[in-house]
């Protein structure tokens, strides 16, 4: 009662009109795959982006009180000093505890100079970070700390500054670096520190923003030779997995409070911010624009199946009197629907599969195109188009869904059609 042979003749007795549904469906496919594919490469660009870096880390700074209490008047500023650290270290929920320092002073190379300031970390920092090393350099060891060795670890973007010899910086696409930094020597100050190390390229950011590939980095304890009793800029701290991060932030608040005399109430006077739980809202805004990609596409999705409901409701008012005949002989309206419904089933699935290959020809495509350097590129992780299986699965539910509800009606109507009433049709 499943004649393929006679869908296959329907089909194409209906040659332009099939033929523009399929290509409808085909340009429906890719516009809602290719979409989902970019949305997907975006948003994983952008986690990486956020992941690397300090953002899975809680940064607390010092403030300025806001009531009197203590030792503390209203406007007073209260400075961290490194031996906070061991207070925060001491905490359970509290994993790891590293200072930050900035050190203000700018870096020299001859004549050439970068707009960022050196920030003092312990070896420690590195692995809370994420910061790798190129071929051929390294980062602080312990030694360095102990002997308070001027040594120098600097980013990507600032070795370029420092050392290429075209001083013309293009800030859109970044050139390559010229030459190795590694054992040269350069000016932070008046003082002469030797560069140990160059940082791969890394599109994150570390503490207030700065982009990693413009950072510089020295050793804290000779930041402290330098700079004996300068309060620390920061203190970076990685909770214990699994525990409610709000409440670690809360709770370093008020130790640094207490440890110093002043108001635990006072929101201002210690402050955090947890990179992680801001990344959450990012990522919720990222849901919220794939989404509307999708949708886009999905509308598009939609209009390829008003076109299919138009070709079956021709087909099944050309086939009337087949449709009577069939019934005459013994077709029940489930057969008749069954027909029908495989007929639109094979003419989205042509369609769909042309388009999810044209949608993996043009995927390949984009992450074949040389972009890396570009600014805006690195900014946004460098995203890659992504063709995931989740993304073809949403698609082809997506066809089906739009293929059975184009093709319901038609076929209710075929159906519903008495065989008195077919073959008196003509």
């Amino acid at each position: 009662m499943l004649p393929l042979r006679q869908i296959i003749h329907e089909m194409t007795a209906e040659k332009m009109r099939l033929g523009l549904t399929i290509l409808a469906i085909v340009w429906a496919t890719v516009s809602i795959a290719s979409m989902l594919a970019i949305g997907e490469g975006l948003r994983q660009g952008l986690i990486r982006t956020t992941s690397n870096g300090n953002g899975n880390l809680i940064m607390l700074t010092g403030g300025f009180a806001t009531k009197d209490y203590g030792q503390f008047s209203k406007g007073k500023q209260l400075n961290l000093k490194p031996d906070d650290v061991n207070v925060l270290r001491a905490l359970p929920s509290i994993e790891y505890a590293e200072p930050s320092a900035t050190w203000a002073e700018d870096v020299r190379y001859n004549d050439n100079g970068t707009w960022q300031q050196p920030l003092a970390v312990y070896p420690q920092y590195q692995a809370l970070t994420g910061l790798e090393i190129a071929s051929g350099g390294r980062w602080f060891n312990p030694l360095d700390m102990k002997e308070q060795r001027k040594v120098i670890v600097i980013g990507h973007n600032a070795a370029v500054s420092l050392f290429n010899e075209d001083d013309d910086f293009d800030w859109d696409n970044i050139p390559d670096l010229t030459t190795s930094p590694i054992g040269k020597q350069v000016k932070v100050g008046e003082e002469n520190f030797t560069v140990i190390g160059v940082l791969k390229s890394n599109t994150s950011n570390i503490e207030n923003g700065t982009p990693i590939d413009f950072a510089i980095f020295v050793p804290f304890t000779t930041w402290s030779r330098f700079n004996a009793n300068l309060p620390i800029g920061a203190i970076n701290i990685q909770p214990v997995q699994g525990v409610d991060r709000e409440k670690v932030a809360t709770m370093a608040k008020q130790v640094i409070a207490r440890k110093y005399g002043a108001s635990m109430d006072d929101e201002q006077l210690v402050q955090t911010q947890d990179m992680l739980l801001r990344q959450k809202t990012m990522r919720q805004f990222l849901i919220g624009l794939q989404s509307f990609l999708g949708i886009i596409g999905l509308v598009t999705l939609a209009v390829a199946g008003i076109g299919i409901a138009n070709v079956m409701y021709a087909t099944v008012k050309r086939a009337t009197r087949d449709i009577g005949v069939r019934m005459a002989v013994g077709a029940t309206p489930n057969d008749i629907k069954l027909h029908y419904l495989t007929q639109a089933f094979i003419t989205i699935s042509v369609g769909g599969l042309i388009g999810l290959g044209l949608t993996y020809g043009l995927v390949s495509l984009l992450q074949n195109i040389p972009i890396q350097g570009n600014g805006l590129y690195d900014y946004l992780g460098q995203p890659i188009p992504e063709l995931s299986f989740a993304i073809v699965s949403l698609v082809i539910l997506a066809l089906s869904i739009v293929g059975i509800a184009a093709a319901w009606f038609p076929t209710r109507h075929a159906a519903s059609i008495t065989p008195l009433e077919a073959l008196q049709s003509e």
